[in-house]
């Protein structure tokens, strides 16, 4: 048998490569799925040597930033199993997988989920049965914690394996989601915005602590779009993870091409800046920008991103509110 890929090789050619792929947020994310990919074959390897072959068709799939293609030059570990049921050996077998993944990962670069959002977690690794349990529950519970992971949960997208479960998952979340009408109520979860730009039209930098006289650009920039497209691709049950792919998939009607396409282009901008201006030692850092790097076209730049992202905001909260108000007339 030939010699398995180590995770220090992968780890090699992701430090080697990532400077080629890094001005460009689209480059980027295909370089992470790449290399997350090569790990999980190679993790997967390591427990066919172990315990053979998986027992019953599965799919790993990836939440958070890399589910939606948003990643940095740093990222963070999200990330879970669906499989079909089995004997209780089948649980153990893939938990054993998400394990295995989740420290092959930590090698080839990707840090922990601090809130433990990993395949090596049996909350996040289930049986496609307990996965349609679990997200019927988290809807219909409604509470703050159960919708920040039905949340993380419909940003995933397959990485290995059947794509198809969770397509499947969040059609089922999507029914249930509108027979309750709780769009309303995700929003209520999501309505803390960020402004990033203030009345005067100075940039709302931070007053202290390591980043002073930075922008986070991840929660006043990056956010209002995400939470946005987000909650619209809920509405329209729209299986797209990406926030550029949810706000082109939606319909003229609910919001005009022209208007979509300034969106698009703004977010990318802001992804763009982040990788251009952003202090990327370490996965902290590369959430901040340094303004003051910036031309003055470039400042304009950033203060059209932030204050589109705001009224894309606006929007969807005025439509969610007033449909709610309409549904209990």
């Amino acid at each position: 048998m030939a010699s398995l890929v180590t995770y220090e090789q992968i780890r090699k050619s992701r430090d080697r490569e990532i400077r080629h792929v890094s001005s460009s947020a689209a480059s980027l994310n295909l370089f992470h799925d790449q290399i997350i990919r090569q790990t999980v074959a190679a993790a997967l390897d390591r427990i066919k040597e172990e315990s053979g072959p998986p027992p019953s068709p599965f799919s790993f799939f990836v939440m958070g930033s890399a589910g939606r293609r948003e990643q940095g030059i740093w990222s963070d570990q999200d990330h879970g199993i669906i499989y079909e049921g089995g004997p209780v050996q089948t649980k153990h077998y893939f938990l054993k997988l998400g394990n295995e993944i989740s420290e092959g990962l930590l090698q080839t670069g990707y840090k922990k989920c601090e809130g433990n959002v990993m395949a090596s977690n049996p909350m996040w690794c289930r049986s496609l049965e307990e996965w349609e349990k679990q997200l019927k529950e988290w809807v219909l519970d409604a509470s703050w914690e159960s919708i920040r992971y039905l949340l993380t949960f419909l940003d995933g997208r397959t990485l290995h394996g059947e794509s198809s479960f969770i397509t499947r998952l969040k059609l089922r979340a999507y029914e249930t989601i509108h027979q309750g009408k709780l769009i309303v109520r995700i929003l209520q979860n999501t309505m803390h915005v960020r402004k990033g730009v203030g009345v005067l039209g100075q940039f709302l930098v931070e007053t202290h602590g390591p980043y002073t006289g930075m922008l986070n650009i991840k929660d006043t920039a990056l956010f209002p779009y995400v939470n946005g497209a987000r909650l619209l691709a809920i509405h329209e049950k729209i299986l797209e993870t990406s926030t550029i792919q949810r706000l082109e998939e939606l319909p003229d009607s609910l919001l005009p091409r022209r208007e979509r396409d300034k969106l698009r282009d703004s977010f990318i901008n802001l992804q763009n800046y982040r990788l251009l201006f952003s202090n990327h030692s370490d996965y902290e850092s590369g959430h901040y920008l340094a303004v003051d790097r910036l031309t003055k076209q470039q400042r304009k730049v950033l203060k059209e991103g932030l204050r589109d992202g705001i009224h894309l905001y606006e929007y969807v909260r005025k439509l969610v509110e007033k449909e709610d108000r309409d549904g209990r007339e």
